[in-house]
């Protein structure tokens, strides 16, 4: 059986395809599911991801294996629909059902798959310039495909919407196409309608790269490896760039935004710009970026303890009081405390310095793998995801035979928990 480290990125990916749909990672995936719909059942998810999804594939790349890879791709997702559903409640409390939805930038879905469950398909339109993008989003989840174009010139979609949301692609693209994008997608806007999108603001340039007196730092590199870097590299900007920019492109000087600091997965800025100038933004102040963190580590010893590390906080409230890990689906609270300042200087937050906490369990013999999953709440019941993958306990434990459902036995999702026994050794 080869091991991880000897796969290629294809392998990697379809191997982690095959967990994320798998029943175990459905099941933990499901509760931190918010805003869907009083009539969806967890049978309405979809966790196929396509082969194509550089923000999974990126991942693989970087970490060369699946748990993390995978749980990271989802996270983001769930905190990105957290993100959007708030900002679109705001202004449309009760949702009514001509309501118009455009995904702009929608890759291969991964906020689709979430969305499509809170607002009827049929009211979202989604948009990409990758032509097989736009049809995996229409056949998976029921939405409106409409093909994007490099020059917002070409993009007329004979619609108008009530609300736009653009997630991580003005963090990608030089001053010329920055500008024209925000006209565009403005205009695009019903006459109450609301356009969001991220950015990376300047506070995240690279040691050494000052941000030029134009406010916008141009990079023609991104993780993207199917668009031209030209158009489509690494963007930082500071805010009084985009506020100009909004308000040249939009023809209103002082056209009002509301900036959300660190609103999208806790790195990206987001934008939010009315269509109508009288209307009140002063209420996005009361934005929850909910809880967040990372697994830093996850081993399983020769003597069979399974040993983890990692921290969990929250930019509203600061530390959670403690994380939730399930083995198996034993559950274990355990609390924070371990000192994080590396937390707490990446993110700017002082509060953030005790997030970190460190977990420790024998494992029982006779099993080739357990179930993890790293799950955190805030009061408020915001959770968010960390970790959720089978795990590795090395082979020299006495062997005992276990039981394997057919379904997870046999084919492609068979065969993710045969490679899961050589991941997690020293």
């Amino acid at each position: 059986m080869p091991m991880l480290d000897t796969l290629t990125e294809e392998q990697l990916q379809a191997a982690a395809n095959a967990a994320a749909q798998g029943p175990h990672f459905r099941q933990a995936l499901w509760p931190h599911c918010n805003y869907v719909g009083r009539d969806v059942g967890p049978e309405r998810l979809k966790t196929r991801i396509h082969p194509g999804d550089q923000m999974l594939l990126h991942s693989l790349k970087h970490f060369h294996e699946i748990n993390k890879p995978l749980s990271q791709y989802f996270n983001v997702a769930l905190q990105q629909h957290h993100a959007a559903q708030q900002i679109l409640r705001h202004f449309f409390p009760a949702p009514p059902e001509t309501l118009k939805v455009l995904d702009f930038a929608c890759g291969y879905g991964r906020l689709l798959r979430f969305l499509s469950l809170s607002i009827p398909p049929e009211n979202i339109w989604a948009a990409e310039i990758q032509e097989e993008a736009v049809n995996f989003v229409v056949n998976e989840y029921g939405v409106n495909g409409l093909l994007s174009e490099t020059d917002p010139a070409g993009f007329n979609p004979e619609q108008r919407f009530d609300f736009i949301w653009v997630a991580s692609l003005f963090s990608h693209l030089p001053e010329p196409l920055f500008r024209a994008w925000v006209g565009k997608l403005h205009s695009l806007l019903s006459p109450n309608g609301v356009l969001c999108f991220s950015v990376h603001d300047e506070c995240l340039l690279p040691a050494g790269s000052p941000l030029p007196p134009g406010g916008i730092h141009f990079v023609p590199h991104s993780e993207n490896a199917d668009l031209d870097t030209c158009t489509y590299g690494t963007t930082y900007v500071g805010e009084s760039f985009v506020s100009r920019a909004i308000g040249e492109s939009v023809q209103q000087p002082d056209h009002p935004y509301f900036r959300i600091p660190r609103g999208l997965a806790n790195e990206q800025d987001l934008y939010v710009v009315p269509a109508n100038a009288t209307t009140d933004l002063s209420g996005l102040s009361g934005f929850r970026h909910g809880p967040w963190g990372w697994v830093d580590g996850i081993e399983v010893s020769d003597a069979g303890s399974l040993e983890m590390h990692g921290w969990i906080a929250s930019l509203d409230d600061g530390p959670l009081e403690s994380v939730s890990i399930s083995v198996d689906g034993q559950v274990t609270r355990v609390p924070t405390g371990e000192a994080r300042p590396d937390v707490a200087r990446v993110l700017g937050d002082e509060r953030l310095h005790g997030s970190g906490w460190r977990f420790s369990s024998a494992l029982a013999p006779g099993k080739d793998s357990v179930f993890v999953q790293v799950s955190g709440s805030t009061a408020r019941d915001e959770k968010t995801l960390l970790y959720a993958g089978f795990v590795a306990v090395p082979e020299r434990q006495p062997s005992v035979p276990v039981e394997v459902p057919a379904a997870e036995g046999k084919g492609l999702l068979g065969f993710v928990r045969r490679l899961l026994s050589k991941q997690h050794r020293r």
